[in-house]
């Protein structure tokens, strides 16, 4: 495959696959629930405070598991509730229901994934080709390992690098994963080019223990669209297997 290092012009835009993402920081969420000091005595001392006719903040026993740091336990009416500081539901805050209830809201809280961000799945289903059946694998998405699987569907299959500008192209990218951030024409461009270095030394290596001949073709074409000449040089030889090899050279 001859690279032709043309990248073409035009401004690059941001990609924007990730705009459903939330910043991800790991900030405290915002709480409605406040501390007071009680008359005479000293700061941080729990007192019972008044939102409403109806509702108090506060609980004299105290709350060890870790869920509670994004609940407020307050009392509606007479009955302990717990307040999600993300959505603002109220769940049962009884603490002798445990906290199980508690745990599984904020994994459905909406509120809570939007603002933390979306988590990638780590299951991945392979059919197994020869026998019919599925295994259940660990998968976490890697941005480096789909920037090199792009540039190398676009050296086998011969697009423009400006695909990787089309709205459509970052839309489809979006929607397959979110978490994917596309990169603009110059630096796909790059890729590939260091792609070509990385394999052209590999493939110098391989010559150089390599006992049988070499024959070397080239090619002539024109590109079209920009009126220029190329000429690529392959090299064609027979391995240890008897099976025909071509090389791209240059």
């Amino acid at each position: 495959m001859a690279t032709q290092g043309t990248s073409g012009s035009g401004a690059v835009t941001r990609a924007h696959a990730t705009a459903l993402i939330g910043t991800g920081d790991s900030a405290a969420p915002p709480s409605d629930s406040a501390t007071v000091a009680g008359p005479g005595g000293p700061a941080g001392t729990e007192d019972v405070i008044h939102i409403d006719d109806d509702v108090r903040v506060g609980s004299k026993r105290k709350l060890k598991s870790e869920v509670w740091l994004e609940f407020d336990r307050i009392e509606v009416n007479g009955v302990w509730k717990a307040k999600c500081q993300w959505c603002k539901k109220l769940l049962s805050g009884e603490t002798r229901n445990g906290t199980n209830s508690l745990k599984k809201h904020l994994q459905i809280c909406d509120d809570r994934s939007c603002r933390k961000g979306l988590q990638q799945s780590t299951l991945k289903l392979t059919p197994n080709q020869q026998d019919g059946t599925v295994t259940i694998e660990k998968y976490v998405f890697d941005q480096e390992v789909a920037r090199k699987e792009l540039a190398l569907m676009i050296i086998v299959h011969e697009y423009p690098l400006s695909m990787v500008d089309h709205v459509g192209f970052r839309k489809f990218c979006a929607a397959l994963q979110p978490l994917f951030k596309v990169v603009s024409r110059n630096t796909i461009r790059k890729d590939i080019l260091n792609m070509y270095e990385v394999q052209k030394e590999s493939m110098l290596k391989y010559f150089r223990k390599l006992s049988s001949r070499v024959a070397v073709t080239t090619d002539l074409w024109t590109a079209n669209h920009q009126k220029k000449g190329y000429m690529a040089v392959t090299a064609h030889f027979l391995d240890d297997d008897w099976k025909l090899k071509s090389f791209l050279i240059r």
